[in-house]
């Protein structure tokens, strides 16, 4: 029989043995809010040392106030919440390319099988991984009790823009990550979160949608044609997204249509080549319209523009009494802007469509970074670029402002073309 005080004895002995967990936890979370803290030190630092604005004059003071705060915030805060924060840091740049992505090399984050869009009349599901292909063509309107459109006002004043088109091209990308409503009062790590949606049926439903790994996040996708719309076939401007350039004729209105997605060069074609093809048919075919998109162009190297420019002001200086018009969108930045800046410069082009998502003069260049701790990737702006010197506005008001409703999208119609087809 064992005594009392051996017994005590031996309980103490193995408790001594036992691993302390809870010292080992405490020193994972010090580890931990070290490792952020650098994070935000090394951005502030690259933010200083790179931003085309900030390295010749101080960092914006609210921008070291809310860092500050940031760091003191971090036990509180998920990892993924943390790369969400720092985004908001990096609105301080106030430009469209100096952000940090909601992804990172050394954390793991998680966002919904959902693809939204914001259309005139709201936001909607495009597109949906199984099991929710059912939930393609719903309108959102709550998500974590939260209207969609609060969601996505709120982020005018947390996501890195060049103007109010940015924050929609890329809030239907950032409402799918759980580090957002973290925000919003969603628990840590929760595995889905609650949306209020009316379907096709007009009919308001809830549905639970668990998030998933965020291994196949690539960017900010381009508008896909409509997969609700049943045998119709795709518009011409979501026929051949993938393509970076190419054109047809419309021979109902004697008009060239030239879509122009990306500004690179094809694997079997430099944008140079495809450049001398494109005068030999506004050459030969000499149309009264020539319609010109960039919808989908997010930019590239703008240093492959000029033959191009040239063509078109070539065919602005021959055939003065025909039609240019350029149709812009919320996709059209970066290189795109340039682009459109140097027509809106240099030839007698009009506008239609939404404003492009940034300026014709603005702060912008794919200058990458990765943090040490959490290997967060992004990019600080080191450039400015003026192609229209003096000129201060947010971007180029349409002359034919023509906006995209969902009723009209799903439905596989372009109201952008059909109205321009139909100017005399």
């Amino acid at each position: 029989m064992i005594k009392l005080s051996s017994y005590f004895s031996l309980i103490l002995m193995l408790l001594f043995l036992l691993p302390d967990t809870s010292s080992a936890q405490t020193n994972q979370q010090q580890e931990r809010i070290k490792g952020w803290s650098a994070d935000i030190d090394t951005l502030l630092l690259l933010m200083k040392s790179q931003h085309y604005v900030y390295r010749s004059k101080p960092l914006p003071q609210q921008l070291l106030v809310d860092a500050a705060s940031l760091k003191t915030k971090v036990a509180q805060y998920s990892d993924e919440r943390m790369l969400n924060e720092l985004e908001r840091l990096m609105f301080y740049m106030h430009d469209g390319h100096s952000y940090i992505l909601p992804v990172a090399t050394k954390v793991q984050a998680f966002f919904l099988p959902v693809q939204f869009y914001i259309f005139s009349d709201g936001v909607y599901i495009i597109d949906a991984d199984e099991p929710y292909k059912n939930l393609i063509g719903c309108k959102v309107l709550t998500i974590q009790n939260v209207a969609a459109t609060k969601l996505v006002n709120d982020m005018n004043y947390f996501i890195h823009q060049d103007n109010r088109y940015t924050v929609l091209w890329f809030a239907p990308s950032v409402l799918r990550f759980r580090g957002l409503y973290e925000a919003y009062g969603l628990a840590a790590g929760s595995p889905s979160v609650q949306m209020n949606l009316v379907n096709q049926n007009k009919k308001t439903i809830t549905q639970n949608i668990s998030f998933i790994p965020a291994a196949n996040f690539h960017g900010i996708p381009k508008l896909i044609p409509s997969q609700v719309a049943g045998n119709v076939p795709p518009p011409l401007y979501l026929s051949n997204v993938a393509d970076n350039f190419w054109f047809t004729s419309l021979p109902q209105k004697k008009a060239l249509y030239f879509q122009f997605n990306q500004v690179q060069d094809k694997d079997n074609e430099s944008l140079a080549l495809f450049s001398t093809k494109l005068d030999s048919a506004l050459q030969r075919t000499k149309p009264t319209l020539f319609i010109i998109d960039v919808r989908h162009n997010n930019g590239g190297n703008l240093e492959l523009l000029l033959p191009l420019v040239d063509v078109i002001k070539k065919f602005k200086s021959i055939n003065t009494g025909s039609k240019i018009i350029v149709i812009t969108g919320r996709n059209t930045f970066s290189a795109a802007q340039v682009f459109i800046s140097l027509l809106n410069k240099d030839t007698h082009a009009l506008f239609a469509g939404e404003p492009s998502s940034s300026s014709p003069n603005f702060v912008g260049e794919g200058n990458y970074i990765s943090l040490p701790y959490s290997g967060a990737m992004g990019s600080i702006s080191n450039k400015y670029h003026e192609t229209i010197p003096g000129d201060t506005r947010k971007w180029i008001e349409p002359d034919y402002p023509v906006l995209l409703s969902s009723t009209e999208y799903f439905k596989n119609q372009d109201p952008v073309l059909e109205f321009i087809l139909k100017i005399k």
